[in-house]
């Protein structure tokens, strides 16, 4: 076993992925941009090899030209993406979790946080009053996001390519008689949440279940996870949908700032299909 970057250990490696880390690690480490030559020297490998993998991670915008004549290199922008990605979804419970819990106190409903995970919601907390809803959605439960509050909130806010490939790659069950059973029908739910500033789950994962729902946005100005507000349905009116979307909206916005989203409003008027 040999331990990299600070004690990333690495064991029965794939030799590939393995050098890809080293190659990340040294230009992390370096004060100055390096040439290939440079890389394949302070690594000790062969100039083809390391040629192969600086180009590819080129192409994937993990790495990019700080000089392209000289045929320098730097750590690309996807890097910094990801790590910001990694960031916000740790801190975010933790700074999520006051707001949520002042939400339901002044709902007297369940407030659930979830985040994306390979295309579907992963809930992280839960806050839940003794008069409010009982729900089987636990913490770190999954569910599909075309048929929940909290997966339809992320989806207004992501491209429309994502969106369609989040669709394609997924089945559609009739949860219950009122599930979305269309991508046409989606398309329209989407379009309805980012009009009205927030989404409605209206007993379409749990038949008496009616959930609203809105993104939460990190440094990045991309969606990293949602709240929502269940309730039992039969609560629910129009002018009580109103405030409880006021209120999602409010505390979605309040958390997405402590995470460092710099605008005031969750969804642009640019995302359309």
């Amino acid at each position: 076993m040999r331990t990299d970057c600070e004690g990333l250990a690495i064991l029965k490696s794939n030799k590939s992925a393995a050098r890809t880390i080293d190659i990340l690690c040294l230009l992390a480490k370096s004060p100055k941009p390096l040439t290939q030559q440079e890389i394949s020297q302070a690594l000790g490998w062969p100039k083809s090899s390391t040629y192969e993998l600086i180009y590819t991670l080129l192409e994937k915008e993990i790495l990019e030209f700080d000089n392209e004549d000289l045929k320098t290199f730097r750590l690309g922008i996807k890097v910094f993406e990801i790590g910001m990605s990694v960031l916000e979804k740790t801190d975010l419970p933790k700074i999520a979790r006051p707001f949520l819990e002042e939400l339901s106190a002044k709902t007297d409903e369940t407030v659930f946080l979830a985040v994306e995970n390979k295309d579907a919601i992963v809930y992280l907390d839960r806050i839940e009053k003794m008069s409010s809803i009982t729900t089987s959605a636990g913490l770190g439960m999954r569910r599909p996001m075309y048929c929940t509050g909290l997966g339809k909130a992320m989806l207004a806010a992501y491209p429309a390519s994502r969106v369609k490939e989040i669709w394609d790659a997924g089945d559609h069950p009739a949860v219950t008689k009122n599930t979305i059973r269309s991508y046409d029908e989606m398309v329209q739910a989407l379009a309805q949440t980012r009009q009205r500033g927030f989404a409605v789950d209206n007993r379409e994962m749990e038949d008496e279940i009616f959930c609203v729902a809105a993104p939460i946005y990190g440094r990045s100005d991309k969606a990293v996870g949602a709240i929502s507000i269940a309730a039992i349905y039969l609560k629910m009116n129009p002018k009580k949908t109103e405030l409880f979307g006021n209120m999602i909206v409010e505390t979605a916005l309040a958390i997405s700032k402590r995470l460092g989203y710099r605008r005031d409003n969750l969804y642009s008027e640019g995302i359309a299909f």
